[in-house]
C-alpha cells in the first residue's frame, strides 16, 4: 500500500507540475501579449496622430494664399458692391477648389463682410466672430487654427485664420478664415482604430469620437467652475457638458460607468497644445484576443499534456498494482516452493544431507537418519566424516573436500558409511554447492545412494564371470577336439567318397573296355560271318540270303549300341586325348543325338590329373544331360578355361531355368551329385538360374589343390 501511495503522490505531483507549468506559461504568455498589444496600440496611435495632425494642418498654407488674394485686399481698400462681389466669387471658387466647408472674410472688428455661405440660412455675413480665438490671434498678425463647434452652422470644424494686410503689407485690415469639416476626418480616420478613440480639448471635452454618444461629453468629471469656463468660451456651443463616466483606476487603465475596464493610451496633438487623442481598448476583448490563440494552440497542448499526465498516473498506478500483485504472488509461490522443498527434502526416500564449509552437517533428510539409525539431534553439527570408514575419511579430507569447495560439484564419489549398528554401507555420493550473492559456496546439497547390494551383486557377477571363463576355456578345448575329430571324419568320408567314385570310374572304364574290346570284337567277327553267309546263301537260297542280311544289319546296330554304351561309361578319348577333346566329343555327341545347338569353347588347357579331368567331365556330362532333359533349351554353351591357378568349367543354356532355392527341383536335376563331385575334387560348384532366364552351372577347381 505504501508503494501504491508513493506512486500515486508522485503521479499527482507530476500532474500538478504540468498544470502549474501550463498556467505559468499562460500567465507569461498573456503578459507578453498585453505588452505587445500595448506597444502595437501606441505605435498605431502615434501613426494615427501624425496623420490626424497632417489633415488638421493641411489648410494652413491655403488660407494664407486666400488672404493674399487681390480681391480680399480690395474689399478693405474700396468696399463697394463690386469688390464685395469679387471677394465672394473668390471665396466661392476657393471653397469649391479646396473642398472646404466655408470660407469667409471678417473685418478688424470681427464682423463677417464676405462669405461663401452668404446665400444660405446660416450665413455668416453680418455675424460677429470677434470672440473666437482664431480671430483674435489673426487680427494681431498671427495665423491660427482652431477647433470648435460652429456658433451659426452648429457644425464641428477646424478653422484656419490668416490676417489680410493692406497695401503696405504690414497693417492688418481684416482676417481671412476657412473652415474645414471634421466629419470627414472622423469618418475616414477614426474607424481605422481599434476600440474607442476620443479627441479631447485641454479641458477634457470630447470633440471627436468614433462612438457618437461620447461627442461633446466630458471625459473626466469636472468641477462646475471648469464647466462654466467651457460654456463661456462658446467653443463647443452651449452644452450641456455631461460626464462620460470614465474613471482612472490605475495608470493606463480606466473603467466606464457600466464597469468595463479599458486600457488607455493618449498622445498630444502637435500644434494643438493640450489637445489629446485618447485610445481606449476593452480589456475583456484584449484578453479574449490573447487567450484565443493560446487556448487554440498552446491550451490544447497543455490540456493534452495534462490529460496524458493523468492517463500516465492511471497507467502507472495500474502497473504498480499489477507489479505488487505479481510480487505478492511470487512471494506466496516462493513460500509454497520452500515448504514443498522442505517436505521433499525430508520426506523423499533418498539419503540427503547438507554440510557447511567446515564439513559439519547442517541438514539431513528423514531417510538419511532412518538408514543410518541415528537421531537427527545426534547428527546435526557433527562432521560428515565421523560417519565414514577410515579409508573414506582420508579420501574425503585429502581429495574430495578440496575438489568440491573449489569446483562446487562432484559426482558418484564412492564412500563407505558406518551405521550406528556398526554395519558398513557402500554409497555413491553426488553433490553441488549452494552459493551466496558473491558466488562463494556456503553449503552443499548432497545425495547418497546405497550401492551395497549393487557392489555385492557386482562381486558375485565377477566371480561368476571368472568361473564362466574357466568353463568356456574347457568347452573351447572340447570343441576344438571335436572339430578336429569331425574334420578327420569328413576327410575320411571325403576320401572314401573319392575312392568310391574312383572305383566307379575304374569299374566303368573296365566295363567300357570289355564292351569295346571283347564284345565289340566278337560282334565284329559275327558281322563278318553274317556278311559272308549273306553273300554265300544269296546265290543258293535267296530267302536264306535275306535272313543272313538282316542278321548282319542287327549285328551292325548292336555293335553301334555297344560302342555308345562303352562311350557313355568311359569315353576312351578322355584317357587318350584329354579333357578338352573329351568334352568336345561329348558336346558333338549330344548335338548329334538332339536338335539342340551345342557349342564348346576352350582355352589352352594344361595336362591335369586324371581324377580331376574325370570329375570335370562328369560334371559337364550331367549338366548338359540336365539341360537337354529339363530346360527345353535351344542352345547349350560349354566353356572350359583357366583363371590363374583354377580350372573353370561353365555350362550355360537358354532354357526355362528354375529356382535354385527349390530343393526338390535341385535334387531332380542331379545337382547334388555335381556338387559332391566338385567338393571331392576340392572345388566349388555355383548354380545361377531363374525361371525363364536359363541356367548357368559353373565349377571352379584349383589345379594345385585339386584331387
Amino acid at each position: 500500500m505504501r508503494l501504491k501511495l508513493i506512486i500515486f503522490i508522485l503521479a499527482l505531483f507530476a500532474f500538478l507540475s504540468a498544470s502549474t507549468g501550463g498556467g505559468l506559461y499562460y500567465y507569461s504568455y498573456r503578459e507578453a501579449a498585453f505588452q505587445q498589444a500595448e506597444s502595437d496600440a501606441d505605435s498605431r496611435l502615434a501613426l494615427f496622430t501624425r496623420q490626424f495632425s497632417t489633415h488638421l494642418s493641411e489648410h494652413v498654407k491655403s488660407v494664407k494664399t486666400l488672404a493674399g488674394t487681390r480681391e480680399l485686399t480690395e474689399v478693405f481698400i474700396r468696399r463697394n458692391l463690386k469688390t464685395i462681389y469679387d471677394a465672394n466669387q473668390t471665396l466661392d471658387l476657393f471653397t469649391r477648389s479646396m473642398d472646404l466647408d466655408v470660407s469667409y472674410l471678417v473685418d478688424k472688428e470681427g464682423v463677417t463682410i464676405c462669405s461663401s455661405n452668404r446665400n444660405v440660412a446660416d450665413s455668416f455675413v453680418g455675424h460677429d466672430f470677434s470672440f473666437r480665438p482664431y480671430f483674435q490671434k489673426a487680427v494681431k498678425g498671427t495665423p491660427a487654427t482652431y477647433l470648435a463647434l460652429g456658433s451659426t452652422s452648429n457644425k464641428r470644424g477646424v478653422y484656419f485664420s490668416h490676417p489680410v494686410y493692406g497695401k503696405d503689407g504690414k497693417t492688418v485690415q481684416g482676417v481671412a478664415v476657412v473652415k474645414s469639416s471634421v466629419e470627414f476626418l472622423e469618418s475616414s480616420l477614426f474607424p481605422k482604430m481599434d476600440g474607442i478613440l476620443l479627441f479631447t480639448d485641454p479641458m477634457g471635452v470630447i470633440f471627436m469620437s468614433n462612438v457618437p454618444e461620447y461627442r461633446f461629453k466630458l471625459i473626466w468629471d469636472l468641477e462646475e467652475e471648469a464647466v462654466s469656463t467651457i460654456e463661456n468660451s462658446r467653443q463647443f456651443g452651449n452644452g450641456p457638458w455631461e460626464w462620460s463616466g470614465f474613471r482612472r483606476i490605475e495608470p493606463g487603465r480606466l473603467i466606464d460607468g457600466s464597469g468595463r475596464i479599458y486600457f488607455m493610451s493618449n498622445i498630444e496633438l502637435a500644434n494643438y497644445p493640450g489637445w489629446e487623442v485618447i485610445s481606449l481598448r476593452n480589456e475583456k476583448k484584449i484578453i479574449e484576443q490573447v487567450s484565443r490563440p493560446f487556448i487554440r494552440v498552446i491550451g490544447s497542448i497543455v490540456l493534452m499534456a495534462s490529460a496524458l499526465t493523468g492517463l500516465l498516473v492511471v497507467v502507472l498506478y495500474q502497473m504498480a498494482a499489477r507489479e505488487l500483485a505479481r510480487r505478492k504472488s511470487a512471494e506466496e509461490n516462493l513460500k509454497m516452493s520452500e515448504r514443498r522443498y522442505r517436505q521433499f527434502y525430508h520426506k523423499t526416500p533418498v539419503m540427503l544431507h547438507s554440510i557447511d564449509t567446515e564439513g559439519r552437517i547442517i541438514h539431513v533428510s528423514d531417510h538419511w537418519v532412518e538408514v543410518m539409525g541415528y537421531g537427527r539431534e545426534e547428527v546435526v553439527g557433527r562432521h560428515l566424516t565421523d560417519f565414514f570408514t577410515q579409508s573414506s575419511k582420508r579420501y574425503a579430507l585429502n581429495t574430495i573436500f578440496p575438489r568440491f569447495f573449489s569446483s562446487g560439484f562432484c559426482k558418484d564419489i564412492p564412500y563407505t558409511y558406518v551405521k550406528k549398528t556398526g554395519d558398513q554401507m557402500d554409497t555413491l555420493l553426488s553433490c553441488y554447492g549452494v552459493r551466496d550473492a558473491e558466488g562463494h559456496i556456503i553449503r552443499s546439497l548432497a545425495v547418497s545412494v546405497d550401492v551395497s547390494e549393487k557392489n555385492r551383486v557386482q562381486r558375485d557377477l565377477e566371480k561368476a564371470k571368472e568361473q564362466l571363463s574357466i568353463y568356456s576355456h574347457d568347452l573351447e578345448g572340447q570343441v576344438r577336439r571335436r572339430t578336429a575329430q569331425l574334420e578327420t571324419a569328413q576327410a575320411n568320408l571325403r576320401q572314401l567318397s573319392k575312392n568310391i567314385i574312383a572305383s566307379q570310374e575304374r569299374e566303368k572304364e573296365l566295363v567300357a573296355r570289355e564292351l569295346h574290346d571283347h564284345l565289340g570284337q566278337v560282334l565284329t567277327a559275327l558281322r563278318i560271318d553274317a556278311v559272308w553267309a549273306e553273300k554265300t546263301l544269296g546265290t543258293v537260297d535267296e530267302k536264306a540270303g535275306k535272313r543272313a542280311g538282316k542278321m548282319s544289319s542287327l549285328i551292325e546296330t548292336t555293335i553301334q549300341d555297344v560302342r555308345d554304351m562303352a562311350y557313355r561309361l568311359r569315353p576312351r578319348v578322355l584317357d587318350d586325348l584329354g579333357l578338352a577333346d573329351a568334352l568336345e566329343s561329348l558336346v558333338s555327341d549330344f548335338e548329334r543325338r538332339s536338335n539342340v545347338s551345342c557349342v564348346f569353347r576352350h582355352d589352352e588347357i594344361p595336362e591335369i590329373d586324371k581324377t580331376l579331368a574325370t570329375a570335370l567331365y562328369r560334371i559337364g556330362q550331367e549338366a548338359v544331360t540336365n539341360a537337354l532333359r529339363h530346360s527345353a533349351a535351344t542352345t547349350i554353351l560349354v566353356e572350359l578355361r583357366t583363371d590363374g591357378g583354377d580350372m573353370i568349367l561353365t555350362i550355360q543354356d537358354d532354357g526355362c531355368g528354375f529356382d535354385p532355392s527349390m530343393n526338390t527341383d535341385v535334387k531332380g536335376f542331379g545337382l547334388e551329385s555335381m556338387k559332391e563331385r566338385a567338393n571331392l575334387a576340392g572345388g566349388r560348384l555355383d548354380i545361377s538360374s531363374a525361371p525363364g532366364q536359363g541356367t548357368v552351372v559353373s565349377c571352379r577347381i584349383g589345379l594345385e589343390g585339386g584331387v
